[in-house]
């Protein structure tokens, strides 16, 4: 019955998203549903509502994406996004390259959501280089999460490394040729068949004018990456500090030069910045979520397939698939797994593989989880229905979980 209301709560989620009606109450009417098939009742669904709403982790993360969108509303209306783009690409002496590094380098920041900050740089890079919105949709959620298959200070790695008693590093390692496959594979998929628009010769010290110009217009971006990570300042305080720096600058330019000037205050700046359909939409996530992680039949449907005898890699599959396209995050699917699959293995090294298939696989069904905030994000900033971007999916996602089952089988057998 699990495996049933379930795929019937993601079929409603699927079907409202397609009639326009916004992700946060599709889930909320998804969640509703799916407890009442499992047996709960009305007053349990309120209750846990309430409860998402009051939590810490649902107000943190919805004030974090309205800074987020506020943050990137900035940058673009004040022409810093504009001008930090042209400034890299002159860096980097290519939009291609641009296009491919940028959300990269936003994907080291492990915030949910965050490649929403992504998006305006790839939407101006894409259009340069004439992509339709569905291929940079597609870039920008593939090249932000390649590298959380190698990322040593991500949830899911520093999980995987705690609860599985194997160190980060080896599991890195044997992860590394999938990571860069998928990386690969999605530049000559997306990028490669595309013409660089000409870039100018310059000087030496035209060049690095360049990087200090780059680096002046990036400081919004480096501001939030270097106090999450670098200084343990919480993400939002980091991104408030950034949206601060957007105003400094524009008071600057618009004294220098009348381009710069937008004939309303800041406030009513910061308040357009303002997506409530993304707050609603983090609602709504974060409470589906809540009702499948109180679903103790999960727990039971795993234990049960063991049992029965099934094979350890499709068993893997499956529960894999069930949490991770679910709960749309790989860390339940390594939570749950790891405890129930790398006690089996006879030595270190099998440990490992083992790992790394919970871990992929994990990764991958969390990647194309309808449910995947980025991914929503992502979909909404660029206008892109949801079976658009599977289409383009049809290719690199198959092929990066064969090049994981091919390592998996030549280190097993």
């Amino acid at each position: 019955m699990i495996v049933l209301s379930l795929g019937i709560s993601l079929a409603i989620i699927l079907i409202l998203v397609n009639k326009k009606v916004n992700m946060g109450y599709s889930m909320v009417v998804a969640a509703t549903v799916l407890a009442l098939l499992n047996g709960r009742s009305m007053g349990y669904i309120v209750a846990k509502f309430i409860s998402t709403l009051n939590d810490s982790t649902t107000i943190t993360l919805a004030f974090t994406i309205s800074l987020i969108t506020i943050l990137a509303y900035l940058m673009d209306q004040y022409l810093i996004l504009g001008r930090m783009v042209s400034a890299l690409e002159i860096v980097l002496r290519s939009a291609k390259l641009t296009i491919l590094l940028a959300p990269s380098i936003m994907g080291t920041l492990s915030v949910y959501g965050g490649a929403l900050m992504s998006c305006p740089i790839v939407g101006r890079l894409g259009d340069r280089l004439s992509m339709t919105n569905d291929e940079k949709a597609t870039i920008n959620l593939i090249f932000r999460h390649t590298l959380y298959l190698i990322f040593p200070i991500s949830p899911a790695m520093i999980l995987a490394s705690k609860i599985g008693g194997i160190d980060a590093w080896d599991l890195i390692r044997i992860q590394l040729p999938i990571g860069l496959f998928m990386y690969i594979f999605g530049y000559i998929l997306f990028i490669r068949n595309y013409k660089d628009p000409e870039i100018k010769k310059l000087s030496n010290i035209e060049y690095i004018k360049s990087i200090f110009r780059f680096i002046l217009y990036a400081l919004p971006i480096i501001i939030s990456l270097l106090g999450t990570i670098v200084f343990k300042v919480p993400f939002y305080i980091s991104l408030i500090i950034g949206i601060c720096y957007c105003i400094a600058v524009n008071m600057y330019d618009k004294r220098k030069d009348s381009r710069f000037k937008i004939d309303e205050h800041a406030i009513k700046t910061i308040y357009k910045g303002l997506k409530i359909p993304l707050v609603l939409t983090v609602i709504g996530i974060l409470f589906y979520r809540n009702i499948v992680t109180d679903l103790s039949e999960i727990h039971m449907f795993l234990s049960g397939l063991l049992d029965r005898g099934m094979p350890l890699e499709l068993m893997i599959f499956i529960a894999s698939g069930v949490i991770c396209i679910s709960l749309a995050s790989p860390q339940p699917g390594i939570a749950i797994l790891f405890p129930l699959i790398l006690p089996l293995a006879p030595t270190y090294e099998i440990r490992l593989m083992y790992a790394m298939f919970i871990f992929t696989t994990s990764f991958l069904f969390y990647y194309i989880s309808p449910l995947h905030l980025c991914q929503i994000l992502t979909l909404e900033y660029f206008q892109v229905r949801l079976k658009s971007l599977y289409r383009n999916y049809i290719f690199l996602i198959p092929l990066t979980f064969i090049s994981m089952v091919i390592i998996y089988a030549i280190k097993i057998f």
